[in-house]
């Protein structure tokens, strides 16, 4: 069972849980809101990794409750006493091994691509900075990109805000822009833009995030859900499960 919880009331869940006891409270998952993968509308949380784990722990048979939380200070802090049991989305470092278990599947890779106009599909392409030389490249002040692009001599056209890069790639401003793969994808589908544009299939960059389990958690169920949550994740890879969950936020891969 899922019950969306806002932050106005995330200390008094927390309180009220642990007068409780272990075995009468629901697995408590918290993530830093970002659409698609986690954010609320209407009254609800949705997104793509509330639907994987709903998918996972449905199977498993396990209550759980959702609280976004928008401070990721506030998110580890909680995981590390074991008031939250799970958090979404996150990349593997050292420091957070120290207090996080990761699984061994990840069905995310966060990637930057280049994007362009869906007519030119087939016009540009990128192995190398040096490909795209001859065209123009949208760029956002205060995005770290990677060195290499910023040290590629390419033609660039700078903007302070990220958010008018695809409106100027749609006008013709710009050639290409590189952008946030899923979250874009996820914009463009529900602007309705979605068909206008394209990205070359080589990530510029790309790191894969994981859904990681709390040590401090006392949940009774945490054992069976560390055990299990590989083998679901990986049968949901494989019967296109994920890939279905993907299409209803950003759509159908071109």
């Amino acid at each position: 069972m899922l019950r969306k919880i806002g932050l106005f009331c995330i200390c008094c869940l927390l309180a009220a849980m642990w007068q409780t006891s272990a075995t009468a409270r629901p697995l408590i998952i918290a993530a830093n809101p970002q659409a698609p993968f986690k954010y609320e509308a209407d009254g609800q949380v949705r997104g793509i990794d509330i639907e994987v784990m709903d998918e996972v722990l449905r199977e498993l048979a396990i209550d759980y409750e959702v609280l976004l939380i928008e401070s990721d200070q506030r998110l580890q802090v909680e995981a590390k006493a074991g008031r939250i049991d799970m958090l979404l989305l996150y990349s593997e470092n050292e420091d957070r091994r120290t207090f996080l278990d990761y699984p061994s599947e990840s069905y995310i890779d966060l990637d930057w691509n280049f994007f362009i106009r869906a007519e030119d599909r087939g016009k540009f392409t990128f192995s190398k900075f040096d490909d795209l030389r001859s065209i123009t490249i949208g760029a956002t002040h205060g995005i770290s990109y990677t060195p290499e692009f910023w040290d590629a001599g390419l033609q660039l056209q700078l903007v302070s805000e990220n958010s008018l890069q695809i409106d100027k790639l749609l006008a013709g401003r710009i050639d290409a822009v590189p952008m946030n793969t899923i979250s874009t994808l996820h914009q463009a589908h529900i602007g309705g833009y979605r068909n206008q544009i394209d990205f070359l299939p080589k990530p510029m960059k790309s790191k894969a995030y994981y859904n990681v389990f709390s040590k401090a958690s006392t949940h009774p169920d945490m054992d069976k859900l560390k055990t299990e949550y590989d083998r679901i994740i990986r049968r949901m890879k494989d019967d296109g499960s994920i890939d279905q969950i993907k299409a209803t936020y950003i759509g159908p891969s071109s």
